[in-house]
């Protein structure tokens, strides 16, 4: 962004790693109900351990360094697809479906926390080891990872239902007939989008109003604090809608102008509406059917939505291009037409909540 002055090879590039998961996911969706999640989270932690050591140690050379990076940043963008599907999958089986949300939030919040801290750690880091040293090290935490995988009891009662219900139905007939799980897929694919245009743009708009990275850490941040407090807003407003939320988000979208107070509340209000609405779409797949779809079922709609969001950051610098500095007010008032179509085809549904999904 900073070489180039355009967000046009950021786009570009978010485009080109995500386009993997769009095909992996329905490989793992296949191989997790094969198997179970357990086995594939950590054989997925096993590998992506071992392929940080192999390429800590092949950095010995420094005229691979460039060639090794760019290989195992897309193998683990690639291993990554089946652990976060067997992450989602695993879930269910794990714990009782009134304390799936509580468990979703906590998630949430401590991947929230672990990005905004690890870039100041290794940053700090880089200050007095090697990059070399740091991906070793990322190496063994990995096969450590692997290691606590190990320790999960998988609950026996939902793994039977997993081995002797899994060929009743395909799940994508499943997701064709209930209209609650296409109406949600819907919403996703417009927050995905979202997200995928704004990852693109946002950085562009400071570094071009600011040129400061650390003003865009700063927003960065407030966009995150927001996702943080998603779980907490979840307990103290239970009555808050899918719909509610997802007119909410193209609305945010007109606060993300060049004008410092305005950006920082849009970036905060962003993330707090997609944490919520996060936490009730993956909360509503995992309750809501049996657990033999679960993991089919993601994959379903992680293609979609991995689909959209590949297509977003290919598509944001053309926004750019036509609409310039107020390239997200425009989006902000397509997607509001965009919703209300999609409310408008499911108008006679049962509106989830965000405080425990439908039975």
């Amino acid at each position: 962004m900073e070489a180039t002055g355009s967000p046009k090879l950021l786009g570009q590039v978010m485009a080109i790693t995500m386009a993997p998961a769009l095909a992996l996911n329905l490989v793992a969706g296949v191989l997790i109900e094969r198997t179970n999640p357990k086995q594939v989270m950590l054989v997925t932690d096993l590998l992506t351990g071992l392929l940080f050591v192999f390429a800590a140690l092949l950095m010995v050379k420094s005229t691979w360094q460039i060639a090794i990076l760019a290989v195992v940043s897309v193998c683990n963008k690639s291993i990554g697809v089946f652990y976060k599907l067997g992450n989602k999958t695993i879930v269910p089986q794990l714990f009782a479906p009134n304390q799936i949300i509580k468990v979703n939030g906590f998630q949430t919040q401590v991947r929230q926390v672990a990005i905004i801290s690890a870039s100041m750690f290794i940053a700090s880091l880089l200050i007095w080891v090697s990059a070399q040293t740091i991906i070793f090290g990322m190496g063994l935490a990995f096969l450590l990872s692997a290691l606590l995988d190990s320790q999960f009891y998988l609950r026996p009662r939902r793994q039977k239902k997993l081995g002797t219900h899994a060929k009743l139905s395909p799940a994508w007939r499943l997701f064709r007939q209930r209209s609650d799980l296409r109406h949600l897929t819907l919403l996703a694919i417009i927050g995905c989008l979202v997200d995928a245009v704004v990852a693109v743009i946002v950085p562009w708009l400071v570094l071009a109003t600011w040129e400061s990275k650390l003003v865009l850490s700063v927003y960065l941040g407030l966009e995150a604090l927001g996702i943080i407090m998603a779980p907490f807003v979840q307990r103290w407003l239970p009555r808050l809608t899918v719909t509610q939320l997802s007119y909410g988000l193209p609305l945010s979208l007109g606060l993300l102008i060049p004008v410092a107070p305005l950006l920082g509340l849009g970036l905060w209000l962003l993330g707090l509406l997609r944490g919520l609405f996060n936490l009730t779409f993956y909360t509503h797949l995992q309750t809501a059917v049996s657990p033999a779809f679960v993991s089919r079922l993601l994959a379903i709609t992680l293609v979609f939505t991995d689909g959209t969001a590949a297509l977003g950051a290919y598509l944001a610098p053309f926004l750019t291009q036509w609409w310039g500095r107020w390239a997200l007010i425009g989006l902000g008032g397509v997607l509001i037409v965009a919703t209300g179509l999609v409310q408008l085809k499911f108008r006679h549904q049962t509106t989830v909540s965000i405080l425990r999904p439908e039975d």
